[in-house]
């Protein structure tokens, strides 16, 4: 990748961020009420959240009664015409946390929201800044720059721009990884109860404290798990849960949704579910657990070969639990790509080597453009993108399921 000299590296991705920011801000300034200027709802993911929350705190029974849904969301986002109904499918106890957004009118909690969400991308940014090696910041890996390339990259702004949580999951993914690297495995495990919202990304980090039998971790996750749980137990009663369960299958039925945005799943699951034919998808359903139980029995089996072994020599498995989700869940979206970013930053820190800045200009790359024929051929195109990384993690020679669990990883460079 000779073409990719280290002034490019620098202004392209500039050049993008003043694109890409250009465009949200003219959809910002000729917006009719919540409809932005390119057509859609600015903060519809928040709206949802948002009434997600007031249907938590003024009628739980009807928090998955979809018409209740919609009704609450077109009410929140009148007199703009109300374009269709915005699922709510999270857990009971991520509805209970989404009402203390509610004690604001929408406008101003949308925008803490958001401005938050900067925060913590920054914040994350600057853990990941202080791995990066020294020849790579005095090649201008700077922490300004590192700070564009995360601001720029697609995913990020296309989460903004619907109010999603993908700065939080950025920042708390980032502080499991941290915590655990400091020696900190209690505090790593209460941020990844945190990450509770959504259950998929904690799995790949669960995986690993048990194969390893890290006690301090799981009982800091078991600590908040119980009691952000427990809390909404205890409030609400259990009927909210069995009703949320009772949904499940309409999570594997997203792919073919009407009005799902389909081109936007990152998991081999969802671009399996655009790819084959209608007739295939009772079959896809049915193999779903299987992927995900077997894909986390290699985790852990991985997990299993770096025991007792110090965190630089973990780090493949802690890049592979970042895939976990995106490899092995039916449901994932966009703007959960962000997990490459501290997946990347590992690879950096620890494993640094030549086919590295591939894959970071192809995710960052690939972030942008596949979407975009994702949408024109209604296939879920990113999940080329956790799938090639791990073709590339791979061909790296760092997992001993593929080259015998008696060599060791590669020693950094």
């Amino acid at each position: 990748m000779s073409w990719l000299t280290p002034r490019r590296l620098r202004d392209y991705p500039r050049l993008f961020a003043l694109a890409l920011w250009g465009a949200y801000g003219l959809e910002v300034l000729f917006h009719q009420g919540w409809r932005g200027g390119l057509g859609g709802i600015i903060g519809s993911d928040f709206i949802t959240l948002y009434g997600a929350g007031l249907l938590y705190r003024e009628s739980a029974a009807r928090l998955y009664d979809f018409a209740a849904q919609a009704g609450v969301q077109a009410a929140l986002i009148a007199p703009t015409p109300y374009p269709g109904l915005n699922p709510f499918i999270s857990p009971p106890y991520v509805a209970m946390a989404c009402g203390l957004l509610t004690f604001l009118p929408l406008l101003p909690a949308f925008l803490l929201w958001n401005g938050l969400t900067a925060l913590w991308t920054l914040h994350a940014a600057r853990m990941l800044w202080r791995i990066v090696p020294l020849d790579a910041k005095a090649s201008g890996l700077s922490f300004a720059q590192m700070a564009i390339l995360m601001l720029s990259f697609f995913p990020f702004l296309a989460g903004w721009r619907v109010g999603q949580n993908h700065g939080l999951t950025l920042w708390l993914a980032t502080g499991v990884l941290m915590a655990q690297r400091a020696g900190r495995p209690m505090l790593a495990g209460l941020l990844a109860g945190l990450l509770l919202y959504k259950p998929q990304f904690v799995l790949g980090f669960l995986i690993l404290w048990l194969a390893w039998g890290e006690i301090c971790a799981l009982l800091g996750f078991g600590a908040i798990a119980a009691a952000w749980i427990g809390l909404s137990l205890g409030t609400v009663g259990s009927a909210p849960y069995r009703e949320y369960l009772a949904h499940g299958a309409f999570l594997l039925s997203l792919p073919w949704t009407e009005g799902f945005p389909a081109f936007a799943l990152i998991t081999p699951y969802g671009l399996l579910g655009t790819l084959l034919p209608p007739d295939a998808r009772p079959w896809l359903r049915a193999t779903a657990p299987a992927l995900l139980i077997a894909t986390g029995l290699g985790l852990a089996l991985l997990a299993r070969s770096l025991r007792g072994q110090p965190f630089e020599r973990q780090a493949p498995a802690w890049m592979l639990a970042l895939l976990y989700p995106l490899l092995a869940s039916p449901y994932a979206l966009l703007h959960d790509l962000m997990l490459m970013i501290p997946l990347l930053g590992l690879w950096a820190a620890y494993h640094p080597s030549r086919r590295l800045l591939q894959v970071a200009v192809g995710v960052y790359l690939g972030g942008l453009f596949l979407p975009l024929l994702g949408a024109l051929t209604d296939l879920a195109l990113p999940a080329l993108l956790p799938i090639g990384t791990l073709l590339a993690l791979s061909r790296e020679g760092w997992f001993p399921l593929f080259r015998g669990a008696h060599r060791k990883p590669p020693a950094r460079s």
